[in-house]
This record gives C-alpha cells, sequence and structure tokens, in this order.
C-alpha cells in the first residue's frame, strides 16, 4: 500500500454519513479495512502523514492514521514502530486522539525494556477520558513502574470517586501484576460496587494462575 492508497483509506475513515446499519457505512468499512493491516512497511509513511499533519484542525487526520498504526503494531510488532508511536503521546495534546493512541496501546504487548514514562505521565491526567485509557495500556507493559502506577490507583480507600480507575488497575494489575500485589489487591474483593469487587477477585485469580 502506497501513500496514496493510505490517505484514501484514512479519507474513507472520516466520512460522516446518515446509514441504517453499519455494513453500509463507509467509515464502518474502512475501519474494518485499517485494522487488518499487517504490513510494517507502511509504518514510514503513516510516520510521515502524521507528522506532516501537525495543525490542531488535522487531528482527525492523525487520529486514523494513529488507528492504522496501532493495529499494525498489533499484528506485527516493531520496535522503533512502537517508540515513535509512545513518544507522541508526548506530543499530542487533544484528549481524544491521547485516548484513542492509548486504547491501541492497550492491545500490545509492550517489551519490558521499552521506555514507557509518557504511558505512566498520562495516568495522572487531570482529564479522565485519558486516564482511564492510560491506565488500562499500562497492562501491556510487565514492569515494576507499570505496578507501582497501578498500585497507586488500588490502594485508593474512596471507592465512589476512584471506582473506574480502581477497576480499570485491576484490570491492568491482573494482566502483569505479581504475588507481592495480590495483599493490595485483596482490600477490594469484599466492596459493595461490584465492578471493583470482581476485577480485583478476576485479578487475583489470574496472578495466581500465573505464579503456579
Amino acid at each position: 500500500m502506497d501513500r496514496k492508497q493510505l490517505e484514501e483509506l484514512i479519507g474513507r475513515m472520516a466520512v460522516v454519513e446518515k446509514y441504517q446499519n453499519s455494513s453500509e457505512s463507509v467509515s464502518w468499512n474502512a475501519h474494518r479495512e485499517a485494522e487488518k493491516l499487517t504490513d510494517i512497511s507502511i509504518l514510514p509513511i503513516l510516520k510521515e502523514i502524521i507528522q506532516e499533519k501537525a495543525k490542531p484542525k488535522e487531528r482527525h487526520i492523525r487520529d486514523n492514521a494513529y488507528f492504522i498504526y496501532g493495529k499494525i503494531l498489533k499484528h506485527s510488532f516493531d520496535w522503533e514502530g512502537c517508540v515513535f508511536f509512545i513518544q507522541r503521546l508526548a506530543v499530542e495534546t487533544d484528549k481524544y486522539v491521547l485516548s484513542h493512541m492509548l486504547d491501541r496501546l492497550a492491545d500490545i504487548v509492550i517489551p519490558v525494556d521499552m521506555d514507557i514514562f509518557p504511558i505512566i505521565y498520562h495516568t495522572q491526567s487531570e482529564k479522565w477520558l485519558i486516564r482511564h485509557s492510560a491506565i488500562k495500556a499500562l497492562g501491556s507493559c510487565a514492569t515494576q513502574e507499570s505496578r507501582e502506577a497501578l498500585a497507586y490507583y488500588i490502594g485508593q480507600s474512596d471507592e465512589k470517586n476512584y471506582k473506574y480507575e480502581i477497576t480499570y488497575a485491576n484490570a491492568s494489575m491482573g494482566k502483569i501484576g505479581t504475588v507481592e500485589y495480590i495483599p493490595l489487591l485483596e482490600n477490594h474483593i469484599h466492596s459493595r460496587r461490584p465492578d471493583i469487587k470482581g476485577s480485583a477477585q478476576i485479578a487475583i485469580e489470574r496472578i495466581r494462575a500465573r505464579s503456579l
């Protein structure tokens, strides 16, 4: 796929229309086409598009380019490509673009020796959309830094104000946590909030299964 074809696909992904069902949507079908791409040779072209379309009004172009980029990394991981993607978290400012980028990273297995500071940084974002996606993305990188960032939220006792943060942190810890964090998770297994209680129980089960 060359640049012209990629730009055409990105354009179709951005089409806004009225339709009766998703199968009739140009945008929906373009996204389904995009998420099947696996060729890492496309990444440099996407990188150029992302860097060239830097204006705020061009965020939709970057957003769709990131979507394709993230799906390719999921299917055909590339070290340099992932480094670029994570570094872009420190460049983008739009909350929707950042949230979508972090959602893409949640689907990738990130090597433990890769710098994920931009992800950890966004777990403390004032914008909940970014914060929640960042917490979920940490479940993709099994580092001590990731676990400690998740432990911050799991350790919160205010389940009313931190309902989603605790739930998402529990789920991510279930993916990358070690037995040392089970006591922390156990603080929520009697929660009156089903999502918090259930996510804590599942996380503990997953950690124990890995430790056998």
